[in-house]
């Protein structure tokens, strides 16, 4: 009998090793795919045009839950597996499991998951910082790109004056939603004059018709026309570019430049984008960072809690024990 618990045992915390690697594993794959869906980019940013493609829609949750789900399924089959496995001995084992053991279990098992959940967010977290680090740097005398001439071919990113002609009738807007925050950015295209080439550098524009950090898109009713011609006007509407402020390349979002190829523009790969402020590049970094934080904190006092059940629950089976010797 003893042997058998044992090995009942011994599964067990084969389980519980299992369940915090999948907690730890789901937290990480959720910041890489929400990178992607941030981005517009990789295999997120592909099914989202497929799903444009078939739908004239995109779920952005659901594509990301489902990705993160389908690359968790390997760590989720070995705890399908290792779970099946106890549950024989629990049922049809020589020394049936009592119920305090089974329960432990369980607790534990959810202790574990929370913990890996915790675990996981923390390290994303800390990802995030360390990529917020890799940002330009706000110093020194801003650089003078003028569009057209050698400066603008492999500019520094950094602080930098961009000289040029702003096509602001061809703003696109940009909402990006971090689960607990949301904000809007407007983006213009600007070339050098005479420029018919790929388009290569935007800056970030302000519109004036507008109060608060997001504004939500309302698309015309006509959506026959909208499929058609990929934008559509709003009358009324001004807005002011910002010529001086922080560039960055690549950062234009996938879904922006999707955007602009649908409507008929070639959009180069190489782009730059010239921000108001450096908050503007670091404001997605420190939103994320603070979410998987607090989902560190949620996850931690999960576990703390089914610990403490796990632990009285221990106490009992002790008390069995002795009782029974």
């Amino acid at each position: 009998m003893a042997v058998d618990k044992d090995a009942y045992d011994r599964v067990s915390r084969q389980l519980n090793i299992a369940v915090r690697l999948l907690g730890f594993w789901i937290a990480l794959v959720s910041l890489y795919f929400l990178f992607q869906a941030l981005d517009y980019r990789g295999l997120i940013g592909w099914l989202a045009e497929l799903q444009f493609l078939h739908f004239d829609r995109y779920w952005p949750t659901l594509t990301f839950v489902a990705m993160t789900g389908l690359f968790s399924l390997p760590l989720v089959a070995l705890v399908w597996l290792l779970r099946m496995r106890q549950r024989h001995s629990e049922t049809f084992g020589p020394a049936r499991v009592d119920d305090a053991r089974i329960i432990r279990g369980r607790l534990a098992r959810l202790q574990g998951f929370f913990a890996g959940v915790s675990a996981g967010s923390l390290v994303a977290a800390i990802i995030v910082l360390i990529l917020r680090m890799q940002l330009p740097v706000d110093s020194g005398s801003p650089r003078s790109i003028v569009l057209g001439s050698p400066d603008a071919i492999a500019p520094v990113e950094g602080r930098a004056v961009i000289t040029g002609s702003v096509d602001v009738d061809e703003t696109s807007q940009f909402n990006e939603n971090l689960l607990l925050v949301k904000r809007t950015l407007y983006f213009a295209p600007v070339r050098a004059p005479g420029d018919r080439g790929p388009l290569r550098y935007f800056v970030e524009v302000k519109r004036e018709d507008v109060k608060g950090p997001y504004n939500q898109i309302h698309f015309p009713k006509d959506k026959e026309r909208l499929v058609h011609v990929w934008r559509f006007r709003v009358p009324g509407i001004q807005f002011t570019p910002y010529m001086q402020g922080v560039l960055r390349r690549r950062a234009l979002p996938g879904e922006i430049v999707n955007l602009y190829r649908y409507a008929g523009y070639k959009v180069d790969d190489d782009n730059y984008v010239l921000f108001s402020a450096p908050e503007k590049l670091s404001w997605r970094y420190y939103v994320l960072a603070g979410e998987f934080a607090l989902s560190t904190i949620i996850a931690g006092i999960a576990a703390f809690l089914f610990g403490w059940r796990k632990r009285a629950v221990d106490k009992r089976i002790e008390q069995d024990d002795l009782g029974s010797a």
